[in-house]
């Protein structure tokens, strides 16, 4: 009876050794499952990148420097314009008639012996000119040799720079003061030239009107 008891003992102490075995093995097993497990957790979860964690970076502000004390702060300087359009220029000065002196407004009349004065005739009308020189020339003005001129709608005096008095003068003397008086254009009118004005400073321009039907 002893001898079959031996025999189960060491097959039971076996069976025993086996099993414990089994369950280091599985032990072993697992415990490397959780340690591979373990590892590709923290092979998956890396650090962010910088560039995924990194803030947009904020501008400042322009930030307007004051101006020294004593100089005036700077200003913008203005858009340019772009309408295509260029700037308007200044219309010319207009030469406006000079108002006629009152009938008995004394005028200060110059010397008529220091005033020369050239008369062109713009009519028709034979040797106005003419009688119209050989009138002042009695009332001691310095008459030129007389010029035709292009057709005159209507007579006028015409003074240079500073004679407006004197042409003034004439045309009182010769009772035409409601005859337009205007500064000396350049070139002349009536298709007259500087050269042919000479040292005129008065230039009566006879059109059809009362002087050309002045008698001589």
């Amino acid at each position: 009876m002893e001898s079959n008891r031996a025999p189960n003992n060491q097959m039971a102490l076996k069976g025993v050794v086996l099993v414990l075995a089994l369950i280091a093995a599985g032990a072993f097993v697992l415990a490397r499952g959780l340690d591979d497990e373990k590892d590709s957790t923290a092979v998956t979860t890396t650090q962010p990148t910088a560039e995924a964690t990194m803030e947009p970076e904020e501008i400042p502000d322009p930030v307007e420097i004051p101006a020294e004390e004593g100089e005036p702060a700077a200003t913008p300087a203005p858009a340019p314009d772009d309408t295509g359009e260029s700037e308007t220029t200044e219309p010319a000065p207009v030469v406006t008639q000079p108002p006629a002196p009152a009938p008995d407004e004394e005028l200060e009349c110059r010397d008529p012996s220091t005033i020369g004065v050239l008369v062109a005739n713009g009519t028709d009308v034979s040797g106005a000119a003419g009688r119209l020189s050989g009138e002042l020339n009695a009332a001691n003005y310095v008459t030129l040799p007389p010029h035709n001129a292009s057709p005159q709608t209507g007579s006028a005096f015409y003074y240079r720079a500073g004679y407006e008095v004197d042409a003034q003068c004439i045309a009182r003397l010769l009772g035409e003061s409601e005859k337009p008086l205007w500064p000396m254009p350049d070139p002349p009118p009536g298709g007259l030239t500087l050269e042919s004005l000479g040292n005129a400073f008065i230039l009566i321009l006879i059109g059809p009107d009362s002087l050309a039907q002045r008698p001589g």
